[in-house]
């Protein structure tokens, strides 16, 4: 691989996320792996690698000079570790071993609480984690809720990150849903928990996805299993530890 490739493949996997990455070298990118990159419709860019493995991305970010978001860069990071390729690896492998055959964890993350969908084969696990503290209020940490008394900004609920992070942990690969922006897009603050403390688990997650800020419908979480994990689990509702049955 060209020098140039091989440093645009190292700013993809770069941790913490990096920031500037050029949509043009990019395409380049994966033009010299072999794969097909596609114009389609509202600036999305389609790519897909020689056994198969494909993805989309917007590239609208920059209208002058399109760069990559962080939903872009996980998209794309996890399409070269599908098809085998790395920094230390760059040359695509063959077909990627069937989504159904990991550990799959979708976290739908919201400050007031995280519904974790656990999937393992055809059986699709529903459970909660809530905050403490003032994250598990009925605030809206934006704007003044975000603030405490001493006009300062509320503190972050370590032990709400810790819990998130320890289900993480037992997953091989992780889907982060969510919404809102900066301090407010939980998504944000997972990955800048997991880049400071866990950096061995950021690797684990496989994509980014906004959502509206609403209940995830048992259809919607499987439509986003079949793009993200390549199965089509039946949901099943179970009892996790200290949570009710949904």
């Amino acid at each position: 691989m060209k020098r140039h490739h091989l440093r645009t493949l190292q700013a993809l996997y770069a941790h913490p996320l990096q920031h500037g990455v050029r949509v043009a070298k990019v395409e380049a990118l994966f033009r010299s792996l072999g794969a097909t990159v596609t114009e389609l419709s509202d600036r999305r860019l389609r790519l897909q690698m020689p056994a198969g493995q494909e993805t989309w991305i917007h590239t609208s970010c920059g209208l002058r000079q399109p760069d990559l978001d962080a939903e872009a860069v996980m998209r794309i990071r996890h399409l070269l570790q599908e098809a085998g390729v790395s920094p230390e690896h760059p040359e695509a492998d063959g077909p990627a071993p069937r989504g159904d055959q990991s550990r799959r964890l979708i976290l739908h993350l919201d400050h007031r609480h995280t519904d974790v969908f656990r999937l393992e084969g055809e059986e699709v696990e529903h459970a909660v984690l809530k905050p403490h503290g003032i994250w598990g209020t009925d605030q809206n940490l934006s704007h003044r809720h975000d603030r405490d008394q001493a006009g300062q900004r509320a503190p972050v609920d370590h032990d709400y990150l810790a819990r998130i992070a320890a289900a993480i942990a037992e997953a091989d690969v992780v889907l982060l849903l969510g919404h809102g922006r900066g301090a407010n897009d939980m998504r944000q603050l997972v990955l800048h928990d997991l880049e400071t403390h866990h950096r061995e688990l950021v690797d684990r997650i496989v994509g980014i996805e906004t959502l509206d800020d609403g209940g995830l419908s048992p259809e919607a979480l499987l439509a986003i299993a079949r793009e993200y994990f390549g199965n089509l689990p039946h949901r099943r509702p179970v009892i996790a530890a200290g949570q009710a049955v949904t």
